[in-house]
């Protein structure tokens, strides 16, 4: 039996099970390359069913991650935004427009590529980009579809999962306490009172982009001191009895934001917002570090009451947009009241498509597939030579696993940048070793070069450490699993001046632990760096430039190419600067 599984509107993206097994996901960003693309998900569906080796017309069912009927929150909410003022009036038209009108012309915000309509019409927009289909289509909940994704990276037991995002059909953000007698919702936040929506109007008024700028805001946030975070909490975000929230949309308009507008009292209150081409003030940077003060402090709200009603239960499990702050994350493993915190590789929209299939799977799920990251295209060596051969002056021989990794570990010890392309593309927006840069993290240097070479990104944003599962406990200080980058730990103090060039200004990195299981040859590169160097980390950032992570051996070659990257790992092959034609 297949189930495919969607999202759309925010980060979209296809899924496809066949019976409990999930065997490809994909973002439509990756096919399309416009980064965070929202658009309907045909190339993806299209992806996940060529990945199977099927046609639309096999998949019994359609699980869609929103119940688009659900309005009344959304109009009762927009109606009252809409009453704040004439700006808030222009803002709400503008989304209204863009969700139920038209495509908006902006196909690069996630939210702007498509249309709440695509929804009601599910079917012909199938039938017309993919093919006649006769499969059911079922609409779940969309905080439903987060959580249910999110739980399965944690085993059965009692656990408390928090679902935060922008929005669903009614709800901004959920409590949910799970155990042996079932579900239970213990506490949810009505739109437009959304944590989401906090984060990213700052973003905006701090001169990043919204819906994508948001982790470099994060990144800028340790450099300063958050000296407006009692105000933002007496003026903005109000922290109510219960664990409770209440966002002021008067003061954050996240529609007019999204249009470039904001409330003068922001500037009276904090500082001026930032133009988008100006450098970082103390004012900023510092507002920076309060927003994000004022988040982990709404955060720590929110759970608080399951202290006294469920002092039990010691696991928590984290969904949604918000869950890829990584530094909040951190925060609630340092806290100590949870034993563990697990976040699934893809806890935003995206991972909805995989969260409304398995709502309908009829049976249990693997959880060996599900906990993969690893679900999108493979490519064989002979499609690679294929890829290559017309674009180099010679294809060099291919080699063995054990030579690949020997010779890619000797460069990265000689200071070199390696692109790494190996294996099934990672879903979700990490490069977890299968479409990754890699560097050598003893060299401090090393940042500045890549920046120079390949990412063209601010100097403030941090890069992140891949280390082998056995030897994370040694450089960073976190005792629980990491394996798809979504926690901040502390590096350990002793090992601050080893790894440089992947701790942040605040003595933190973005940790991603390495099981062998997860990714054999990865793991053994990371062995091979660990016993030349004594470091078994490498620096890993993502395999793009200002572009979506690559995902075929042409996209892969074009991006390596257009770099100053030393030499390209791709399949068996090792590709060097002076092969290409």
């Amino acid at each position: 039996m297949y189930i495919l599984g969607l999202a759309t509107m925010g980060t979209s993206a296809a899924c496809l099970f066949r019976d409990g097994t999930l065997i490809a996901a994909v973002e439509e960003e990756r096919l399309s390359r416009i980064k965070n693309d929202g658009a309907f998900p045909s190339r993806a569906i299209a992806e996940c069913l060529r990945i199977a080796g099927i046609g639309i017309g096999d998949v019994h069912e359609i699980a869609v991650y929103w119940q688009p009927w659900r309005l009344r929150r959304r109009v009762l909410g927009t109606l009252g935004k809409g009453l704040g003022g004439a700006d808030a009036m222009r803002g709400v038209a503008s989304r209204v427009n863009a969700f139920f009108l038209r495509r908006a012309p902006d196909a690069a915000r996630p939210e702007d590529g498509g249309s709440w309509r695509h929804l009601f019409r599910l079917r012909a927009m199938i039938a017309r980009e993919i093919g006649p289909t006769r499969a059911r289509i079922r609409f779940h909940d969309h905080h439903a579809s987060h959580q249910r994704y999110a739980e399965a990276m944690i085993d059965p037991g009692e656990l408390i999962s928090l679902s935060y995002d922008g929005g669903g059909e009614s709800a901004s953000t959920v409590v949910t306490v799970v155990g042996e007698g079932g579900r239970k919702r213990v506490s949810t936040h009505d739109w437009p009172n959304s944590l989401g929506h906090f984060y990213s109007t700052f973003t905006g008024y701090l001169g990043f982009r919204m819906l994508e700028g948001e982790y470099k805001m994060m990144g800028l946030a340790p450099y300063g001191t958050p000296r407006w975070k009692e105000a933002l909490l007496e003026h903005v975000l109000k922290l109510e009895p219960g664990g409770r929230y209440r966002l002021d949309t008067r003061l954050c308009d996240y529609h007019a934001a999204l249009q470039g507008r904001f409330p003068a009292r922001l500037a009276e209150l904090f500082c001026a917002p930032r133009a988008p081409d100006e450098t970082p003030s103390t004012d900023h940077i510092d507002l920076a570090a309060s927003v994000q003060a004022a988040q982990e402090a709404a955060l720590d709200h929110i759970l608080a009451p399951l202290r006294d009603s469920h002092p039990q239960i010691r696991r928590l499990v984290v969904s949604g947009g918000c869950a890829l702050n990584v530094t909040a994350n951190g925060k609630l493993i340092e806290s100590g009241r949870f034993d563990r915190v697990a976040i699934p590789p893809a806890p935003h929209d995206a991972g909805c498509a995989i969260g409304a299939a398995m709502l309908s799977l009829p049976t249990g799920v693997d959880t060996v597939s599900l906990r993969s990251p690893y679900l999108g295209a493979g490519f064989t060596a002979a499609e690679i030579k294929e890829a290559l051969a017309p674009h180099l002056l010679r294809l060099p021989e291919p080699l063995s696993d054990e030579d690949l990794v020997e010779q890619v570990a000797a460069l990265l010890e000689e200071g070199r940048i390696v692109a790494w392309f190996q294996g099934r593309a990672e879903f979700g927006p990490r490069a977890l070793g299968a479409r990754s840069f890699l560097a050598d993290p003893r060299r401090d240097e090393i940042r500045e070069d890549i920046n120079a070479k390949i990412k063209k990104r601010e100097l403030f944003r941090p890069f992140a450490p891949s280390v082998t599962e056995e030897a994370a406990a040694d450089f960073f200080e976190i005792d629980q699993p990491s394996p798809y980058m979504n926690i901040v730990s502390k590096v350990r103090p002793a090992r601050r001046s080893e790894i440089p060039a992947v701790t942040h200004t605040d003595g933190t990195a973005r940790v991603h632990a390495v099981p062998r299981a997860a990714n054999p040859l990865y793991h053994a590169l990371l062995s091979e760096f660990g016993r030349r160097s004594g470091v078994p980390v490498l620096l890993n950032t993502s395999f793009n430039i200002q572009e979506p992570i690559v995902y075929d051996p042409g996209q892969a070659l074009a991006t390596f190419r257009a770099s100053g990257v030393d030499a390209l790992a791709i399949g068996p092959y090792l590709v060097t600067r002076d092969m290409l034609a």
